[in-house]
């Protein structure tokens, strides 16, 4: 089968990229043929594709512009793009495709390539990284709360609360993105929905997607059952690993970790938030508490590695966070917030622990808790690592996802 993979960036940015790759390679073993298709960015993985990738926009920059030539540049990109239709039929005309299996397009490729592929009777499976289909700012989260306020199309209070960025014009612009999707009929053309999490999948069916389109089948990582974790050093640090922004839960973190004597804390990653963190962390002469910036892939998996456990003290739903499968991957419990997707993995006592979403006192507790218990701590790892071969390896996901793809392609047989 030729299979066709769509993400917005072509190197290891975020969860989502990584699933990409880590499919492509999954795919590329079953002897099926895999074409990419993404934007052009400096960072980007070699593709013998990447001539027809669609150049690169930067949405952030632009906005600061606030030119009219500038607002017309990000309203033809992020809306509707022509020209990722077409780059992507010039893709298509010299290589052929039976299946396009979507990941995160949104605001650079656009579901506007969904015409083209349904001009060429292209199945469409579309794996969902977010909420953005649901919540314009993609996260349910919006003035340092959950929200939801969106529900039922009301896809104007992202304008009202200035959810995006904290800016009327960057609101304005998803919001208008959602609606027109919905008035074009993009989200029809779509043959499956696949949800990495359950309580994603039940989420979209709360908000009115079609229960027999929304597929739920978890991430996988690639690991090797016979060989053992091995770390490097001393575990003598906590870590957190991904994005530093308001809805991660950051400062409950910096909060806590204030109660706790002795270790480290080290917080690898960038974002928003980061400048903020460090002034804070600063002003209190916390210097057991470490920012590393961001780290590519290779680097955090050996700081993981290292560490004495791994957190996750997010305050939104989150969906299947790739940083809990690759902990587990080594052995590591994760000490993560009760909310979204986090529980479906992390079982409480079991394979890490669980806290309350925003409460410090309560991840202190849960944190001197592990510290002090290095034997249960280690129990919880290895159960980890077992789950994860058991429920999250590559030969499963093959299974699972190969029969979304003949289902979809049975459809069109039908058409």
């Amino acid at each position: 089968m030729n299979i066709l993979l769509v993400n917005t960036f072509h190197y290891n940015r975020g969860g989502d990229c990584v699933y990409t790759f880590e499919l492509a390679n999954l795919l590329g073993s079953k002897r099926h043929k895999v074409v990419h298709f993404a934007m052009e960015h400096p960072f980007n993985f070699t593709s013998e594709y990447s001539g027809y990738f669609v150049p690169e926009i930067d949405l952030a920059e632009e906005l600061k512009k606030k030119s009219f030539g500038a607002g017309v540049r990000v309203l033809k990109r992020t809306i509707y793009s022509n020209l990722a239709k077409k780059k992507l039929s010039g893709l298509l005309d010299n290589h052929r495709v039976d299946i396009a299996h979507i990941q995160n397009i949104h605001g650079h490729i656009t579901p506007s390539i969904f015409h083209v592929l349904k001009k060429k009777n292209i199945p469409i499976v579309w794996t969902l990284h977010d909420y953005f289909l649901l919540c314009p700012n993609s996260s349910f989260y919006s003035k340092n709360r959950v929200c939801e306020a969106c529900k039922g199309n009301k896809f104007y209070n992202v304008v009202i609360n200035k959810c995006r960025k904290n800016s009327f014009a960057a609101s304005f612009i998803v919001m208008f993105e959602e609606y027109i999707h919905r008035l074009l009929g993009l989200l029809k053309i779509v043959d499956y929905f696949i949800t990495p999490s359950r309580f994603m999948r039940d989420k979209f069916i709360q908000y009115g997607f079609p229960v027999d389109k929304i597929m739920h089948i978890p991430n996988f990582i690639n690991i090797n059952k016979n060989n053992e974790t091995e770390q490097d050093g001393e575990e003598t640090y906590i870590l957190y690993g991904g994005r530093l922004s308001y809805e991660k839960g950051l400062k409950t973190l910096i909060r806590a970790f204030s109660l706790v004597k002795g270790t480290r804390l080290l917080i690898a990653g960038d974002g928003p938030l980061r400048q903020k963190l460090e002034e804070e962390v600063d002003e209190n002469r916390w210097s057991r508490i470490e920012f590393t910036g961001h780290q590519n892939r290779e680097t955090l998996l050996k700081l993981i590695r290292d560490a004495i456990f791994v957190t996750l003290p997010s305050e939104c739903y989150e969906n299947f966070p790739y940083t809990i499968l690759e902990a587990f991957a080594e052995a590591k419990p994760v000490l993560g917030s009760q909310i979204g997707g986090i529980p479906e993995l992390v079982k409480h006592r079991e394979t890490g622990l669980l806290f309350e979403p925003g409460n410090a006192h309560d991840l202190a507790e849960k944190i001197k808790w592990l510290l002090d218990h290095p034997e249960e701590r280690r129990e919880m790892g290895m159960r980890a690592r077992e789950l994860v071969l058991e429920k999250y390896n590559p030969h499963l996901h093959y299974k699972q996802l190969i029969k979304i793809y003949k289902k979809a392609l049975e459809r069109h047989k039908t058409l």
